[in-house]
């Protein structure tokens, strides 16, 4: 047994601390909850002390390839691997070996060499993936996996992140798939663009030059884009080309981002899958956190991350703060306006009765078909937008494909 020490939420408004005799940080965090308290941060003394230690001394200890990004689906990969061999009781240093030796992935592979590296010079798990990959991985992800390393449920905490990150590529194969649609029409309004102007206007403008006929002056102007399209598209692909890096330059500015979140929050259906979206992320690692024994601070701190938004990130910064300063959850959610009312019920009752890891896991549930519900919305009323977009330029381009027609057979006759 050891002794951590703890401060926690009494009756939802006041901030205690204590000492607590337990077996692990879980166990600790159990008993601290079934004397009715929440905790908000469990430590022992050794940990608090030596780990800054730790990550200072190892740093710089790896050499070879750094691995920078991971997509989404070698990180599922990756956990998945570990996780299986982690549950069936083998140790670390041996599972990451045999990741490496079997995965398929170069990357995977890399990564699981410097890891084996840095615990073999004692580092932990954690604190290697900190220390080596914390872009890559995110502080979300590491901040669970030492959450359930510190518990000794490592197998499980990736599990759970197992849920996250399937959930994650879940959504973003539902907006490709959404996309795809919409992505064809747009390929083939392009198509016809560049098929009328480097084809077909320019064959009937040297019939038109042939026959002396006057040209409508709307035929002139879409003659003339033609002919700059056809005789400057390289200056256009530039263009094109300095736009986005520009738009991707100014989303790098924290104020143009943060002015940009509030407008489009401001947009009939769009916000509402802006909403939802943050906060399908932000519920499920809450859910997974809370799960795994985190403190409540600390996982409404870690949940905050995950959200992209500034506007709703801000607002969840306010409700955690107001938990700070003895505010129940169910309060500061409210105040705040960090999640819709139709959410705050569960919040409340889940505290009320001491189920908030359930009413966490049935708000993202819900959460997360308002999601499924937002993404149909937007695009029932993008692809409608769209043909009309396309059939208003089809329609310029007949009117000036007709007025060179007609000007063509005054010629002739």
């Amino acid at each position: 047994m050891a002794k951590f020490q703890y401060s926690a939420l009494k009756n939802n408004s006041q901030i205690i601390s204590g000492e607590i005799d337990a077996a692990n940080y879980r166990e600790a965090r159990e008993k601290i909850r079934q004397l009715g308290f929440v905790p908000t941060k469990v430590y022992t003394e050794e940990a608090a002390l030596s780990a800054p230690e730790q990550v200072e001394i190892n740093k710089n200890q790896v050499s070879g390839k750094k691995i920078k990004h991971l997509s989404l689906q070698e990180k599922i990969i990756f956990t998945s691997e570990l996780q299986v061999l982690l549950s069936a009781g083998i140790p670390i240093m041996d599972a990451l070996h045999s990741v490496e030796v079997n995965t398929p992935k170069e990357k995977i592979r890399v990564i699981c060499q410097n890891l084996q590296h840095c615990i073999m010079n004692g580092m932990t798990f954690a604190t290697a993936l900190s220390s080596l990959y914390n872009e890559t991985f995110g502080s979300v992800y590491i901040g669970l996996v030492k959450t359930g390393e510190d518990a000794g449920e490592l197998d499980e905490t990736l599990a759970r992140m197992l849920v996250l990150l399937r959930k994650q590529e879940d959504i973003k194969g539902k907006i490709i798939n959404a996309s795809i649609y919409p992505a064809i029409l747009i390929v083939i309004m392009t198509g016809v663009l560049m098929l009328f102007s480097m084809k077909v206007f320019p064959a009937f403008y040297g019939v038109l030059q042939m026959g002396a006929a006057d040209i409508p002056i709307y035929s002139q102007m879409l003659i003339g884009f033609c002919e700059f399209i056809n005789q400057f598209w390289w200056l256009v692909l530039c263009g094109i080309g300095a736009f986005c890096g520009g738009v991707s330059i100014l989303f790098k500015n924290p104020q143009f981002k943060a002015k940009w979140d509030n407008f489009v929050l401001k947009i009939p259906v769009i916000s509402d899958f802006i909403q939802y979206i943050n906060l399908s992320n932000f519920m499920t690692v809450l859910h997974i956190s809370y799960d795994a024994g985190l403190p409540i601070m600390s996982g409404l701190e870690l949940s905050n991350k995950t959200v992209g938004n500034f506007v709703i990130k801000k607002k969840v910064y306010n409700a955690v703060n107001m938990v700070r300063n003895g505010r129940s959850l169910s309060e500061a959610f409210e105040m705040s306006g960090a999640i819709p009312p139709a959410l705050m019920s569960m919040i409340s009752a889940g505290e009320k009765s001491g189920t908030l890891g359930k009413m966490f896991k049935d708000a993202a549930q819900v959460i997360d078909k308002k999601v499924d519900m937002a993404l149909s919305a937007m695009m029932k009323l993008f692809e409608p937008t769209l043909i009309v977009v396309m059939g208003v330029v089809v329609a310029f381009i007949a009117l000036g494909f007709y007025q060179m027609y007609v000007a063509t057979l005054g010629s002739l006759f």
